[in-house]
């Protein structure tokens, strides 16, 4: 779903040996890179053909020139900006064709204003080429497919509130959110991660756009409210700070949403407009000034917010942009982002939105970033503003102060079972913590996990000693631990491991009832961001 933002295959050696053979034809008898893909691509059937605006062209358009024409729709969030640079650096035209910019929520022109089903039905039909999009809408809607990625968020989306300290403590609140958006499904992660329904334990506010939610908030009308930045900030006038942010927790990834009517029919054309994507990055990462000055001449720069190089320089220290080289890491091997789209329908099912039932792996096409990755002319000498983009990257925790940290949340998840007498955990435990704990940290990098084990203290007097309950209690946190970090690879300084003892009244006893209830790992999501 867009990013007004209303709602973010396995590669076989025989597909990247057509793509390479491609790129070998391409230069030698000018035969498209990815014409074996054409033959492979179903196109989707026929939808309704709606009236869609016209798009915005470059100064040398000239209809009817003989030159293809490539449309794509965009919101004016910060690094889908990098299309109107490939129009307005005449990057298009440099490799054949026009590209038409459609800008969602266009200043002053009420035709802009498309509804998320009219942009699904362009894409899907083929009219527009393509759409600037978040994971989760694709993960449901299934209208295009994804053949790049543009960002994770890190810092542009979350969830601000008034008086809240804790996820846990959303319960009974009032949650404003922009509906049928990332911002909406933002709230329906974050309430997972502390086990709250969003049908029973909150009272949800739905609005249009992210200034009438921000608006709801600062008027009292809710407690909490999930938006997009600029407008999110301006929570703070209503007394909000941060509760959780995609700083911490990089929920949302953005992507390129091509139509598969364009794959199928002219696959070089859609190769052409890639290799213009990473072209514009490029030029950001070696002089992003003149990149930046180039949007900001192209106008409309109150849909835009970009009136000068800092302006979107200022925007983008939230966006972690995908470049090149990150995109071909993660096409390379495409799990991560499987994962991605599993976890998105999840949590969209969990608030009765279903899929269209299409297989996760069918949503990805790796062949246009595996194209461009093989021309080194597009690679980059240099940086954008926030290379943090963490899907293809390990970051480093070693020097973060975990014991310092704010409780974010304490997990529902907290009774795990361990073979008698050990500190080994049961089959039925290893699945719990792939469901509670596992895709929250597999998210995030600004997020850690206190853990602190507790072992009951049986009797008869004088059997044990407080010091060997204690070593029992925290070895269990460890096993916890042990099974993050070996099974799921996991960063172990993300972790800090406690024991604790039961209640005086509780040691050496012989009453199995209280030695049950003794016997937990209690895990606390902690924050050094916020």
């Amino acid at each position: 779903m867009n990013r007004t933002r209303t709602i973010f295959f396995i590669i076989i050696a025989l597909a990247l040996a057509a793509v390479g053979a491609g790129i070998t034809l391409n230069r030698v008898t000018g035969r498209p890179a990815n014409e074996a893909l054409a033959t492979n691509t179903p196109i989707p059937s026929p939808t309704p053909v709606i009236k869609a605006p016209p798009p915005i062209w470059g100064a040398a358009y000239k209809a009817g020139d003989g030159k293809p024409t490539y449309i794509c729709g965009t919101d004016a969030f910060a690094s889908y900006l990098t299309l109107v640079q490939i129009q307005a650096s005449g990057l298009d035209e440099t490799r054949g064709f026009h590209l038409g910019i459609v800008p969602f929520q266009l200043t002053g022109k009420p035709e802009y204003a498309l509804t998320e089903e009219q942009s699904d039905a362009l894409v899907a039909n083929g009219q527009w080429d393509c759409v600037l999009n978040t994971v989760d809408s694709v993960a449901t809607k299934g209208q295009g497919v994804i053949t790049a990625l543009i960002d994770e968020s890190a810092g542009g989306d979350g969830l601000w509130a008034r008086n809240i300290a804790t996820i846990n403590d959303l319960k009974g609140k009032r949650i404003a959110f922009v509906k049928d958006s990332s911002s909406e499904y933002f709230v329906y992660y974050v309430l997972s991660i502390a086990r709250l329904n969003a049908k029973f334990d909150v009272r949800l506010v739905p609005a249009d756009t992210p200034d009438d939610a921000v608006k709801a908030f600062n008027d009292g009308k809710a407690d909490a409210v999930s938006a997009w930045e600029p407008q999110l900030s301006r929570a703070k006038t209503g007394g909000g700070t941060p509760l959780i942010t995609t700083s911490q927790l990089r929920l949302i990834v953005d992507a390129i949403i091509t139509s598969k009517a364009s794959i199928a029919k002219k696959p070089q054309l859609v190769q052409s407009f890639h290799d213009a994507w990473f072209e514009a990055l490029k030029q950001q990462a070696e002089n992003f000034d003149a990149s930046a000055t180039a949007i900001a001449k192209w106008g409309n720069n109150e849909w835009s917010a970009v009136k000068q190089p800092a302006d979107l320089r200022s925007q983008l220290t939230k966006i972690a942009q995908a470049d090149l080289t990150a995109n071909a890491f993660v096409m390379r091997d495409p799990t991560a982002l499987v994962n991605r789209i599993n976890i998105s329908r999840r949590v969209w099912a969990s608030a009765g939105v279903q899929n269209d039932g299409e297989k996760p792996e069918d949503l990805i096409n790796p062949l246009f970033v595996a194209a461009s990755a093989a021309n080194q002319a597009l690679k980059a000498n240099g940086s954008l503003v926030n290379d943090s983009f963490s899907m293809s990257a390990k970051p480093d925790f070693s020097g973060i102060n975990v014991k310092g940290a704010d409780t974010l949340a304490v997990l529902p998840c907290r009774e795990f079972k361990f073979l008698p007498d050990s500190t080994t955990l049961t089959l039925e435990s290893r699945r719990v913590l792939d469901d509670c704990v596992v895709p929250t940290l597999q998210q995030s990098v600004g997020l850690f996990l206190r853990v602190k084990g507790s072992s009951a203290w049986p009797g008869p007097k004088g059997t044990y000693t407080d010091k060997q309950i204690l070593e029992f209690a925290t070895a269990r946190g460890q096993a916890v631990v042990d099974y993050l970090v070996s099974q799921h690879k996991i960063d172990k300084a993300r972790f800090v491991v406690e024991g604790t003892l039961p209640p005086k009244e509780h040691w050496e006893t012989e009453n199995p009832d209280i030695q049950a209830d003794d016997r937990f790992v209690e895990m606390v999501l902690v924050t050094s961001g916020r």
